[in-house]
């Protein structure tokens, strides 16, 4: 019976790691609720949206936020982008950190990076990606790296659900998405399944991007302006309650670029093509076990998938039973997924069920 379970769950994984998020799971609330943490915005007096103006409202909130962060999109102004970090928490590398980025568009850049004993550089040239080399990226600068130019991700189809909050004491409206349709109304605490984004009302800025209970990213603001866009000047991560990432960025017009530092060597074309980095993702693992009864019980685990579907690192993000950690990171660690040709930060809902539940 274990056994039978096990591959539906694996069949399960591998069509997530495919599509992405799925679209239309049908709600399941019957996992233990999330408790919000002291980091968590949501706390309550949670609605969603009952009219198409409602909806159509809480997306546009959303894609003012989208427009204001995408700063790779076509037409953007030539930029040279740099952040110095600190880091921290149970991962490969840790400590003081630097990221930069010359952008001319989506054809010609270069980024480079340092951790610790890790660098990197790599270049966009002529639509091909070449690598100084070829070797993982450290997760926190995967998670830097998000956290800058592509923090909303926007699914017209999700459903959604909205909550009014003070932060920093200024009006916003955090947006909860989610694969799960047919939420329930009354369910006024975040659900394990939602991703969500707190955007000030008035400057439409992104706040807190939160992909999954337990990760926050803040954002701050000192309102410089560049080409029409509102850069952060200051990204913080908390995870499970600690602050893992605390980074000053700084973004100023590319000026005059030479040529020779975005073309790539030919050590770098000897290397082949470069290790691609995609965008954050989450999927679930559900694990039946005759030790659980009545609820589902959630542990989100953050992890570094390269690209043969190994995990490279990992750290727990937030859980319903502190019990049954240690076997959710094991889980996660010693799981092979589904090869991508790209490194993931995936953020794993692995969900112990009672045995009668069955998988979805």
């Amino acid at each position: 019976m274990f056994r039978t379970r096990r591959l539906l769950t694996s069949a399960f994984i591998f069509a997530v790691l495919l599509t992405g998020v799925p679209s239309c799971l049908p709600a399941q609330t019957n996992s233990v609720l999330f408790v919000a943490d002291r980091f968590e915005p949501v706390k309550g007096a949670i609605s969603v949206p009952s009219t198409p103006t409602e909806r159509s409202a809480a997306f546009s909130l959303l894609e003012r936020a989208l427009q204001n962060s995408d700063m790779h999109m076509t037409g953007t102004a030539p930029f040279h982008l740099d952040a110095t970090f600190n880091t921290g928490g149970n991962v490969n590398y840790a400590g003081l950190g630097q990221l930069t980025e010359t952008w001319l568009s989506g054809k010609s850049w270069r980024w480079t990076a340092r951790l610790g004993s890790y660098s990197q550089i790599q270049i966009g040239y002529n639509g091909s990606t070449f690598a100084e080399k070829k070797t993982p990226i450290p997760l926190r600068i995967q998670m830097l790296r998000n956290a800058i130019f592509w923090p909303v991700r926007l699914n017209s189809a999700a459903e959604i659900r909205t909550a009014a909050v003070l932060w920093n004491g200024k009006p916003a409206t955090c947006l909860l998405t989610s694969g799960m349709m047919g939420l329930a109304t009354t369910t006024q605490t975040r659900l394990w399944e939602e991703t969500e984004y707190c955007i000030d009302n008035a400057s439409g800025l992104l706040q807190v991007y939160s992909i999954a209970p337990g990760s926050y990213a803040v954002y701050e603001y000192a309102n410089a302006q560049f080409h029409g866009h509102i850069v952060p000047d200051r990204i913080m991560f908390v995870i499970n309650g600690a602050t893992v990432l605390d980074s000053q960025i700084r973004i100023t017009d590319a000026g005059s670029v030479n040529a020779s530092m975005l073309t790539p060597t030919q050590q770098m074309i000897a290397n082949g093509p470069a290790i691609t980095l995609r965008a954050p993702e989450r999927f679930p693992i559900e694990i039946p076990s005759a030790s659980i009864n009545g609820k589902t019980y959630p542990v989100i685990i953050l992890a570094s998938i390269d690209v043969s579907g190994n995990v490279l690192e990992e750290e727990l993000a937030s859980s319903s039973d502190g019990a049954l950690v240690q076997s959710a990171l094991d889980l996660v660690r010693k799981t092979t997924f589904p090869a991508q040709g790209e490194q993931r930060q995936a953020y794993i809902n692995v969900k112990f069920t009672p045995v009668s539940q069955g998988t979805y």
